[in-house]
């Protein structure tokens, strides 16, 4: 659940240098083309070093999509803790929770609002789109408790949340009880337009009650399978409750498993880990996902995903060189570069054996080292990306020869330095000369203390960066350059050395920016591709510039993000105003973005001291826009720009309040209202063509109203779309929230209307009924198809291509729909079902039974007879036969020339042929064992 909500709110595009690694896995088979439900492996390096956040159910960094939930994220307090309005403590509070939801087409967050004059709740969608929410309340009156959440999207299909998860939570208030809540909704069916149950989602739950009461303490659901009629996905996980206590999901995901409508194996996806080798404790090491493999119907093994992770041996932070003096207490932050990279992805071997490698390093910032901020660092070691310590050469002393030597530190003797001092001696007795030495002499006893004084004769006082030995100290000291005095003192004589290191600003231009890894933790710098395991040479290589355009320095601000709670910690993240992505002997390209700072932030409420700032625009631009493309070849000449302009405007009047740190924000959803482009190509002649796009977008349904493109030679052409949002015809569609698909298109040139097209919806209907054009010059009405008839799974029966306008008369054409109404087997063309009637009786009852060779021949035969029956013999028949969720297996057209369609063991198609074995087409697939 967590990181859906990080998916959410932390953006993974290049704009925050972070990779976009996406693995499709399996599509749940649905027989409607308006709903695609693809489960899908997407990867998140962030936080895959730190034992603090656990790995997933298919190992760290992974998220598996595809599952739709809404899950509940507490803001300080449960929302619904006051329950029960006969206790004292009852009170109306403010609702501040988040939902996070994920759905196969969308995703995003919202909150309810509650206005406690009225008590009444209302819902604020934060992530604009064309979504609505409704939601089944419990019969608690004291507060608003949810038993269950409906979405429906913008072309009428309604998700239906009623699975849950449910936990128990203690607020602290010693005068509230420990209330029970559904802290996630799970998705258990999806219902076309016109209520038919397009899939339905099963869960497997672990739940435990109060044996005294019967009351609810847990439950938690896993998603078991998704059921449709065309076949069943069933996910099988494993549950070790042996992990708890560790970095890891108690489950993990071993096997997906795609059977037909007849409950026919057709593949299988096993998910095999390993455990981290870091960090040293094992209890804390995290699942990493090794590999996919796909196995055929047979469970024999035809594909390999494999995945290769970062696993250098860094049992213990590297530390700082002791010889160079700590001076700030604190480790600098480029020590702490290997050990951010461990258990991040390395590389991906595909099912064809090529290689993608992944080479990441640490995020940079904008930093303007001014003259007053190279003078404030002299004093200290604190920024090792331009300082660096010089040690002097070594000083030898004796002091049985002399107890004062000098040394010299250099600089600008007008800007006082940090410098640091060191010595080691050893003490000994000067024996006097011709004296018999016999046996190792005993070392007089040595204590020696010494000061340093300036140039003025003032003793300077240092900090000892280790406690003083009689042997060694290491002191620094913050004094103007030029020459010093050492002075030694103490008992006995001794000899040794002293060393002086200084603190250097890096010679040469000092490059504007900083390096950490604060902030968004690790950035992706190549991408390599191999086409083998062994090969050390990448046949192509990405590289990722981040610096800004004058590339003096990094393009790279640091932001937070927007908290739900003054009380969390806020994270913070670099986005980058320039990415410049370039290939070896084919160019680069450069891309700027717009980042909230292009909307500053302003105060808007509060005081002086806590004051309440307005963010404008920030959910749109905190995900970075692109402002800017310039396509570069070679040989460094400009060959193509992209200059983009948006007009941002509000998406809702209500305001979303959240955090940055312990300061309060605000801000109103917003959406992109309209885009302008201008695009320039430059030719090898000096030229230049220059064409120009404006896309207007649909507030209600986040579709373009209208798109006008002005070409280099001058023409305007422009489309225009109206929706069913305020149009009495289509009102019945409005009311079934059928908004995104539009009713009516309108295609000028240079101002003229050349098109104008529009889709009817006639007698209620929630099915197209028909499609008109109107003529331009006279705005006649001409009728081109019809759809007559729909059966009850919404599948198009009859449709007739209109020759004649007053009879609404034309060529008639019937559709077939056998395997369960599923697929179409047959087309006649000339025919009205009327013709049919039950003479398909046959072929539709064979086709529903058809779950081998011999069924399938049965069905061939049958179908052969339908499409040869003298009562059809005037109309024009094809004829097909399927593989239910591998593929069509036969198409005979009305002259009887049948094609055969054959598949590989991996239910790829290798070869189209005739009736007599002679190859029509043949496919060829790469794939190596791995």
């Amino acid at each position: 659940m967590a990181s859906m909500a990080r998916y959410t709110d932390n953006p993974v595009n290049q704009v925050t240098g972070q990779p976009n690694i996406n693995v499709p896995v399996i599509e749940v088979p649905i027989q409607d083309k308006n709903i695609r439900n693809v489960f899908n492996l997407s990867y998140n390096p962030v936080y895959v070093w730190d034992s603090n956040f656990s790995a997933s159910d298919v190992g760290t960094g992974w998220t598996l999509f595809g599952g739709s939930v809404i899950y509940k994220k507490i803001v300080d307090e449960l929302d619904e803790r006051y329950d029960d309005a006969s206790r004292a403590e009852y009170e109306k509070n403010l609702f501040d929770d988040y939902y996070y939801y994920n759905l196969p087409s969308a995703s995003g967050k919202f909150q309810i609002k509650r206005d406690i004059v009225n008590n009444t709740f209302s819902l604020l969608n934060i992530t604009p789109n064309n979504l609505k929410f409704d939601y089944e309340k419990s019969n608690n009156t004291a507060t608003l408790k949810i038993e269950n959440f409906t979405i429906t999207d913008g072309k009428g299909y309604k998700y239906i949340f009623n699975d849950f998860d449910y936990e128990m939570r203690y607020d602290g208030d010693s005068f509230i009880p420990r209330k029970g809540y559904k802290s996630a909704y799970f998705l258990t069916k999806i219902v076309s337009p016109t209520g038919k149950i397009l899939a339905t989602y099963n869960y497997d739950k672990k739940s435990k009650t109060r044996a005294s009461t019967g009351e609810l303490m847990y439950q938690y659901c896993k998603l078991k399978s998704v059921d449709t009629d065309l076949g069943k996905v069933i996910f099988d996980y494993q549950f070790d409750e042996s992990l708890s206590g560790t970095p890891n999901d108690l489950y993990s995901l071993k096997k997906i498993i795609l059977k037909n409508s007849f409950d026919q194996l057709i593949r299988t996806y096993n998910f095999n880990y390993i455990n981290s080798v870091e960090p040293f404790e094992q209890s804390l090491r995290k699942r990493l996902l090794s590999s996919i493999v796909m196995n055929d119907k047979n469970d024999v093994k035809t594909e390999q995903t494999s995945f290769v992770y970062n696993q250098k041996n860094n049992n213990f932070l590297p530390t700082v060189n002791n010889s160079y003096c700590d001076w700030t207490g604190s480790v600098p932050e480029n020590f702490y570069t290997d050990y951010n990279f461990t258990n991040t992805l390395e590389k991906i071997i595909s099912p064809s054996g090529g290689v993608t490698q992944y080479v990441y390093g640490n995020h940079e910032y904008y930093f303007d080292y001014n003259q007053d901020y190279l003078d404030s660092i002299l004093r200290n070691y604190v920024d090792s990306d331009i300082q660096n310590i010089v040690a002097q050469p070594d000083y030898q002393f004796n002091t049985g020869q002399s107890n004062t030597y000098t040394f010299t530190v250099s600089g600008d003797p007008n800007k006082k330095i940090g410098f640091k001092f060191s010595f080691t001696t050893q003490g000994y007795n000067e024996t006097p000369p011709n004296t018999p030495i016999i046996g190792d002499p005993e070392p007089e006893p040595f204590h020696t203390d010494f000061v340093i004084k300036n140039s003025s004769g003032e003793v300077m006082y240092g900090k000892e960066c280790f406690p003083k030995t009689i042997e060694w100290a290491e002191n620094t000291y913050y004094g103007y350059p030029g020459t010093y005095t050492l002075q030694f003192s103490g008992r006995g004589k001794g000899y040794g050395i002293f060393q002086v290191y200084e603190i250097k600003i890096k010679q040469g231009p000092i490059r504007k920016a900083k390096n950490t890894v604060h902030y968004g933790h690790i950035r992706l710098n190549s991408i390599k591709y191999y086409t083998g395991i062994n090969e050390t040479s990448p046949v192509k290589t990405l590289n990722y510039n981040y610096d800004n355009v004058e590339e003096t320095g990094s393009s790279g601000y640091a932001f937070y993000y927007d908290n739900d709670s003054k009380n969390s910690a806020n994270e913070g993240f670099i986005m980058y105003k320039n990415v410049k992505v370039s290939e070896a002997g084919n160019g680069y390209t450069r891309i700027s973005y717009i980042t909230p700072d292009d909307y500053p932030k302003y105060q808007d409420g509060g005081t002086q001291l806590f004051p309440i700032y307005y963010y404008p625009y920030y959910n749109i631009t905190k995900g970075g826009l692109v402002s800017k493309k310039e396509m570069y070849n070679d040989q460094n000449q400009l060959i193509r720009s992209e200059n983009y302009v948006y007009e941002l405007d509000n998406f809702t009047n209500q305001i979303h309040d959240f955090y940055i740190g312990p300061n309060p924000y605000i801000t109103i959803p917003a959406y992109v209202k309209k885009i302008s482009l201008s695009s320039k190509d430059y030719t090898k002649t000096g030229g230049i063509v220059e064409n120009k796009k404006e896309t207007v977008i649909n507030s209600s349904n986040l579709g373009p109203n209208s798109i006008k493109d002005v070409t280099s030679d001058g023409n305007n052409i422009e489309q225009q779309f109206i929706y069913p949002s305020g149009v009495a015809e289509y009102a019945h569609l409005e009311n079934a929230h059928i908004l995104s698909e539009a009713v009516q298109t309108i295609n000028k040139n240079n101002g003229k209307t050349v098109l104008n097209s529009r889709v009817k919806f006639d007698n209620n209907s929630l099915l197209p009924t028909s499609v008109v054009f109107v003529n331009p010059n006279d705005s006649s009405i001409k009728t081109t198809v019809k759809y007559d008839v729909y059966d009850s799974a919404g599948n198009n029966r009859q449709y007739t291509t209109v020759s004649d306008e007053n009879t609404g008369k034309g060529f008639p054409s019937v559709i077939i729909w056998g395997y369960n109404n599923t697929m179409p087997i047959a087309k006649i063309e000339g025919a009205s079902l009327a013709d049919i009637a039950g003479l398909a009786d046959d072929i539709v009852s064979k086709s529903n039974s058809d779950v081998d060779t011999a069924s399938e021949t049965e069905l061939i035969n049958s179908l052969d007879a339908f499409r040869t029956n003298n009562a059809l013999k005037k109309f024009l028949i094809t004829t097909y036969t399927y593989d239910p969720l591998i593929g069509v297996t036969t198409v005979t057209p009305p002259n009887g020339m049948r094609e055969i369609y054959k598949y590989d063991s991996n239910n790829k198609l290798k070869a189209v042929v005739n009736v007599n074995g002679n190859i029509i087409q043949e496919f060829k697939y790469n794939t190596k064992q791995q």
